[in-house]
């Protein structure tokens, strides 16, 4: 037997930290980025969109001021890039809700509706930039919508051919999906922020959100295909 393959390898000695791998030119960059990213979330979170200054954020990414510029052409080049950053990872968290979810129609619509609320409420900075983004960052907040808009409309269609919904018409299933995201933002306004802090809207929401579209659009088990 080799025992080489059974020989613990040599501890560093006592006290001392192993030293971290350097980070390559093009990961540093990568690095920089994301923190320069993760800062700006941060400073419209606390400061809202137009308090969110190069400064600020090149501060709290632990970068020059003149570093900021390496990344972005300008401040807006970077704000405009942060709700559909974020825009990824809410549809990542819900499409995980969905897949754990029961194979069902009406349990993969709650999923949607709970895995965007936690999501929000996790993310609590996603409220300020949801409610301002309109205003300050029209580019970026256009391809967020666009991109929920365009994978809500793929699960609703995929629940079409299934037969499970009463709605068949293309355009009209485009209506139908922009009215329930309308109902998600209208929710998240009014029920999802308590003495300052973003919280998950209280269960009989959801219940009512969900009595809305099963009677709206859902066929019953008995009228699928």
């Amino acid at each position: 037997m080799n025992q080489a393959l059974h020989t613990p390898s040599a501890a560093p000695a006592k006290g001392k930290t192993p030293a971290k791998p350097r980070l390559s030119r093009a990961e540093k960059a990568r690095e920089t980025r994301a923190n320069l990213m993760a800062a700006a979330i941060e400073a419209v979170g606390e400061y809202g969109f137009a308090g969110a200054t190069i400064a600020r954020i090149a501060e709290g990414a632990g970068v020059a001021h003149g570093t900021f510029y390496t990344y972005f052409e300008s401040r807006q080049a970077l704000l405009d890039q942060l709700l559909p950053d974020i825009s990824v990872e809410l549809l990542n968290h819900i499409r995980e809700k969905v897949l754990e979810a029961p194979d069902d129609p009406i349990a993969r619509e709650r999923a949607r509706i709970e895995g965007f609320f936690e999501f929000l409420r996790d993310t609590p900075h996603l409220f300020t930039m949801l409610h301002e983004g309109e205003f300050h960052t029209r580019a970026g907040f256009h391809r967020h919508v666009e991109m929920q808009t365009e994978s809500y409309l793929r699960a609703m269609r995929y629940e079409a051919r299934q037969g499970n919904l009463r709605v068949e018409d293309p355009e009209e299933l485009q209506v139908v999906c922009r009215m329930l995201m309308a109902s998600r933002d209208y929710i998240s306004n009014h029920y999802c922020m308590r003495d300052g802090k973003v919280v998950a809207p209280p269960p009989h929401v959801v219940d009512s959100y969900m009595n809305f579209a099963v009677a709206g659009l859902f066929k019953p088990p008995g009228e699928r295909a």
